[in-house]
């Protein structure tokens, strides 16, 4: 169950935030979940916790609220269509059920499983596109807890001739699962040669090129069968066309790229894939980690043909990988494809350069719509803030993470009309930077964590671990909760 707020009257109006944790502060302060500047709310003004499957709200503020008109007092569950009231600020409760994708109408079962990595044929954790489709949810910094997958972890191949041998993986100190290896930030510049090696692998072949920094792994019977600027394929070699299966990977670079959200630029590249397939339609998409990339998967369908795929960017390079077939032979190659897919990885010493922001939401589009001035207003507000938090970064541990989340909402604000704001350039800029130095801080945490545990130093692991939870304000981002799991699993030492 989605639940949200929308603010009817006051600061923000036509917006809408939804309340996607356990407990929402609204109040003045800046350290509340929403934040509102009104001298007449309180810091700490309403409480509203999601719990027993409902939504309950409690006034804090001497001030007092009002919930449809009547004084709010005591602890109330809050209904669809209900009307808060606080200070000059009116706020809409609504609900919306989160709508299961259907199994009877997809062409074929696809799943992506965030923690697990893991590609797969079912179709649950896809998140279903069309006007019904849930909100975006990616953050900017997700890639902070990717790790590489051992060849263990990979699906069997269908036409593998001999099992391989499982790489071995590191042990985690003190039972944590959680600690990434600091992966050392750098540019994206890579070596220019050894484009397109291929070496066999017992039923597989390795391609890997260095100027985008990718490898993959395909069945040793496929052939490559296009090889343009940009543009490489391989397909099987069954006789009949209505059999063959093709994995194709599309490469290019543009400085824009560098500045362009993950979310925002694959809703843009769908209509690539219109004109690239006929009938082209897209089944669902679901952001995860996969071979120390960020990426987008996705399943798609078209005239007389099924597919799946990944999407990401890199510095100012984009990259995308697809599987297709015919609908007659989807289903033989259809667990060969997650394969393929499951192999990708970036190669290379630099960690993965982009950012990433949501898409805006129906009110902000609303507001584009009704109200441009306000909306160019709300996008510039948020953008200052988000300057400022950078520019004092070492002033409290978590300024970095609140540079991160100001900018983002900027640029959700800046894309909201048609033709994307003026602002956007400079909110992407910061919103870059915010985010390295963000990651950057993060990876320094992690490593003196691991280091601690390493020389087992149970104390120095702790406090650090402390440190990092102190750098991200909210409780439900990845990099707090495995921060926190890390603190639970250490004893405190006194």
């Amino acid at each position: 169950m989605r639940r949200f707020f929308t603010i009817l009257e006051g600061q923000g109006k036509g917006t809408t935030r939804s309340l996607s944790s356990n407990l929402t502060i609204v109040g003045r302060s800046k350290n509340a979940d929403l934040q509102i500047d009104d001298p007449l709310i309180s810091r700490l003004h309403l409480e509203i916790k999601i719990e027993a499957g409902g939504a309950f709200v409690e006034n804090k503020s001497a001030h007092g609220s009002q919930l449809n008109g009547k004084p709010l007092i005591g602890v109330v569950v809050l209904k669809p269509g209900d009307v808060l009231e606080i200070g000059q600020t009116k706020l809409g409760f609504g609900e919306k059920a989160d709508e299961p994708p259907g199994a009877g109408d997809l062409p074929e079962r696809m799943s992506a499983e965030i923690d697990g990595t893991r590609i797969g044929e079912g179709v649950g954790e896809l998140r279903r596109e069309g006007k019904d489709a849930a909100p975006d949810s990616t953050r900017a910094f997700v890639e902070g807890g990717t790790r590489m997958l051992g060849a263990s972890e990979l699906p069997k191949w269908a036409a593998q001739e001999k099992a391989r041998k499982p790489s071995s993986s590191r042990g985690w100190w003190a039972g944590i699962c959680l600690v990434a290896v600091l992966a050392a930030l750098g540019g994206g510049y890579w070596d220019l040669f050894l484009r397109g090696d291929q070496t066999a692998n017992g039923g597989v072949m390795k391609y890997t090129d260095s100027l985008y920094a990718i490898g993959l792994e395909y069945p040793v019977d496929w052939n490559k069968v296009e090889d343009d600027a940009g543009v490489i394929a391989f397909g099987s070699t069954e006789p009949e066309d209505k059999q063959r299966a093709r994995l194709t990977i599309y490469t290019d670079r543009d400085p824009d790229y560098a500045l362009t959200g993950l979310t925002d630029g694959f809703d843009r590249y769908r209509e690539v894939l219109k004109k690239r397939y006929d009938g082209f339609e897209l089944i669902g998409s679901r952001t995860m980690n996969l071979g120390g990339a960020t990426v987008v998967f996705f399943g798609f369908g078209g005239s007389g043909m099924q597919g799946k795929g990944i999407y990401l960017l890199n510095a100012e390079a984009r990259i995308v990988v697809e599987c297709t077939g015919s609908d007659a032979s989807y289903g033989r190659y259809a667990s060969t494809f997650s394969s393929i897919l499951q192999s990708f990885r970036l190669e290379g010493a630099g960690a993965q350069q982009f950012i990433d922001f949501p898409l805006p939401d129906d009110g902000m589009r609303q507001l584009a719509l009704a109200n441009a001035d306000e909306l160019a207003r709300q996008a510039d507000a948020c953008a200052r803030l988000g300057k400022q938090f950078l520019a004092d970064r070492d002033v409290k541990p978590d300024n970095l993470f609140q540079a991160v989340q100001n900018y983002r909402r900027a640029l959700q604000w800046a894309i909201a009309p048609p033709q994307r704001l003026p602002s956007y350039r400079a909110a992407a800029q910061g919103l870059r930077e915010a985010t390295t130095q963000f990651n950057q801080k993060l990876g320094e945490r992690r490593f003196e964590i691991t280091r601690a545990l390493k020389d087992g130093d149970t104390a120095a692991a702790y406090w650090e671990a402390n440190r990092m939870m102190q750098m991200v304000a909210d409780k439900t981002d990845p990099a707090y909760q495995e921060a926190f799991k890390i603190v639970q699993s250490l004893q405190h030492p006194h």
